[in-house]
């Protein structure tokens, strides 16, 4: 597989353009990051007549479109739209919006331009309004020698503007001209985190391997994010990288921007490991910062340090136009804090969009990891299987095995919700035995979720109970709790199954205490729920009311449990053809979300129900069961009486009696209970 930062240079170049393969492999030869423009070989066939096209415009534009094709930002042009549009290369929409005929125009400009167009690309740029610009890789691609600070100032420009391969290459450049070793591991550890908060750590590695012979101290300083990086997300060791952002945030005179880049880090490995202690430090951290927090840091801070607070309306998190790696990660981390906070107490629904709209596959491959947990706890299962795909195939050029395990794992728990027990349990097995897991606290919880919904739903309650007793909720109760797979009603089932109902209730009523009394409708209904299963041996009221409610909230899966356990309940009290109304109608809600996992237990109620009826039924007089039958079939008392000659009292007499020994309450539900009887006959041998 090409590298990250390889695959973002040839999304640059190339755009949706297939790209050729010879060209992945030419890039992927080098020792270190390429400075290479696409060649005339690798353009497709209509691109050598658009090369002609652009070597006949006149020097001035040529040198605007290049600037343009390889900066990608028209705010440092000064294009004259008329000319510009005439030219057939790109369009000037009102308002100065450019955008290019294609892709193909666009490439062809890159590959066809020659030493002199890069030259007046350079001129172009120097006019720019704001003065930030990347003339100097013009003049390096023009094999012009420059300064390795006009070097530095390009690179600013690109990896701001998020286009970190250009970046790379001005950096490197910058490193090899700089006047001292100082100078040049500043350059060298600056293209390595550049690399690095791409989830590139080859080129990461490769550039700081080939600066080797720079100043060391500064070196090993200044990169100290791309070694926390690689500690936390490619060696599993999140508490080495939290150190070794420590030991940088102790140093003197840190710039905001290298305070942002160790706070972004740093926060990521709190999210990979989910150790509940490490937000504790990182609030610490930021509050003893001696520069103003990025807003996305400050995001972070405010969600992390008030998990509780009522929703309010936010803003983007990073707004702005710098769109450097670091940046682009604490924006992400603090989204995903966010929409975390906002799921548990508003029960609000992520988009996709949030994983898929960056080209850096580090924060494709972080927000997939995330929102995939979100969408498993939602039961969003169609979109959590695009998500985990995502997640995995990052994980191909991102070397991240936890994230990579974490989609794993979650594939399993939907295999688990819907009954595909043994290929859900061949998942855990193998994530289990990765050793990657020892350091894994959050997975963890995971794969306790899915042997939870292995085990419980097969009737293994005391195993299933002992892994929810041990369980604790981290800052902001990601993992358990009313917003995960219902794991607290997993719990009250059980432990009610066990004989347990005063732990039961102590679960209840800790859980009322961790949520606030704002939180999301449907942890408030959650909670309802597992009050009415506790108070379902002693009084149906409550479920009978809460299940009324629910058909006016969109809590299918919750209501079916509650459903589940109170048809339970009414078959134990004998009232066994109800039973089996509400148990025809969990099979259909749970069948309706795939929650196929619980099925083989209502299924096995249901026979229950047949063998309780078989069993009353047979214990009815030989004129109890006419009679039963005639009014099964619609008849009336005297017109059973006329049958049997009996008088109407009489008939009316019988049914009194065989109404409680079917367990049933009106006539209506006679027919159930003797088509069941028949049934159960049928069944037998």
């Amino acid at each position: 597989m090409p590298s990250a930062l390889i695959l973002r240079h040839v999304e640059d170049l190339y755009g949706d353009l297939e790209v050729p393969a010879e060209v992945i492999a030419r890039l992927s030869r080098h020792d270190r990051w390429p400075d290479v423009l696409p060649k005339l070989g690798d353009l497709p066939p209509e691109g050598r007549d658009i090369v002609t096209g652009f070597r006949a415009l006149t020097p001035a534009l040529r040198g605007q479109l290049l600037a343009l094709a390889l900066q990608r930002d028209a705010g440092v042009l000064a294009l004259d739209p008329a000319t510009a549009t005439a030219s057939g290369f790109v369009d000037v929409e009102r308002g100065g919006l450019i955008t290019w005929n294609s892709d193909v125009h666009r490439l062809s400009v890159l590959a066809g331009a020659e030493r002199e167009d890069h030259l007046l690309a350079a001129e172009a740029c120097s006019t720019s309004p704001s003065g930030r610009h990347g003339g100097a890789l013009h003049l390096l691609l023009a094999g012009e020698p420059v300064e390795s600070t006009e070097l530095g100032a390009a690179a600013e420009f690109f990896v701001a503007s998020d286009r970190p391969s250009w970046a790379m290459a001005c950096l490197v450049r910058a490193g090899e001209a700089a006047p001292t070793p100082d100078y040049a591991a500043m350059y060298a550890s600056t293209a390595a985190n550049v690399a690095a908060f791409e989830g590139d750590f080859t080129e990461a590695e490769r550039v700081l391997q080939y600066f080797t012979l720079s100043d060391t101290r500064v070196l090993i300083r200044e990169s100290a994010p791309t070694r926390a990086l690689r500690q936390a997300i490619v060696d599993n060791n999140t508490g080495a990288a939290r150190a070794t952002i420590a030991a940088r945030l102790e140093q003197r005179d840190l710039t905001p921007t290298a305070v942002g880049e160790a706070l972004s880090v740093y926060a990521l490995a709190n999210m990979i490991d989910g150790d509940p202690t490490a937000w504790g430090d990182f609030l610490g951290a930021c509050s003893a910062a001696t520069v103003d927090l990025h807003p996305s840091i400050a995001a972070i801070t405010a969600t992390i340090g008030a998990p509780n607070a009522v929703l309010e309306a936010h803003l983007d998190p990073a707004p702005g136009d710098d769109k450097r790696g670091w940046v682009q990660l604490a924006g992400c981390v603090a989204s995903v804090v966010l929409a975390y906070r906002d799921m548990r107490l508003a029960s609000i629904s992520s988009s996709a969009e949030l994983a898929r709209r960056s080209g850096n596959r580090l924060i494709r491959t972080v927000a997939a990891t995330w929102l995939s947990v979100m969408l498993a706890h939602n039961q969003h299962w169609e979109m959590l299987e695009s998500v985990t795909a995502l997640a995995i195939e990052t994980t191909r050029i991102v070397p991240a095995p936890l994230m990579r395990l974490n989609a794993e794992a979650l594939i399993a728990l939907r295999d688990a919700f819907r009954g595909e027990t043994e290929s859900a349990r061949v998942r855990l097995d193998r994530v289990r035995a990765d050793p990657v897991l020892r350091r894994a606290y959050r997975l963890r919880l995971v794969l306790d979720s899915v042997e939870v919904l292995i085990e419980g739903p097969q009737g293994n309650y005391e195993h299933a109970l002992a892994l929810l007793s041990t369980r604790e909720p981290d800052i902001l109760d990601l993992t358990v709790g009313p917003c995960g797979p219902v794991e607290l009603f997993d719990f009250v089932d059980y432990a009610i199954l066990l004989g347990q109902i005063e732990d039961a209730a102590a679960r209840v009523e800790l859980t009322r205490e961790i949520l606030p009394p704002y939180g999301s409708e449907r942890a408030a209904f959650v909670l309802s729920a597992c009050d009415a299963a506790i108070a379902v041996r002693t009084s149906l009221a409550p479920a009978e009311a809460l299940l009324a409610r629910s058909q006016a909230v969109p809590f299918v899966y919750e209501a079916a449990r509650l459903r589940l356990v109170y048809a339970e309940r009414l078959r134990r009290l004998g009232r066994t053809a109800e039973a089996r109304r509400h148990l025809h109608r969990v099979e259909i809600d749970l069948k309706s979300v795939d929650a196929g996992a619980w099925l083989e237990r209502v299924r096995r109620e249901l026979r229950a129900c047949q063998r309780d009826v078989v069993v009353r039924v047979a214990e009815l007089t030989e004129q109890e069961a006419r009679i039963a039958e005639l009014a099964a079939g619609g008849l009336s008392n005297k017109e059973i009486g006329h049958q049997l000659y009996l008088s109407p009292r009489t008939v009316g007499g019988h049914l009194y009696k065989v109404f409680p020994k079917l367990g049933i309450t009106t006539r209506a539900q006679l027919r159930d209970a003797l088509a069941a009887h028949a049934a159960g006959n049928d069944a037998q041998p």
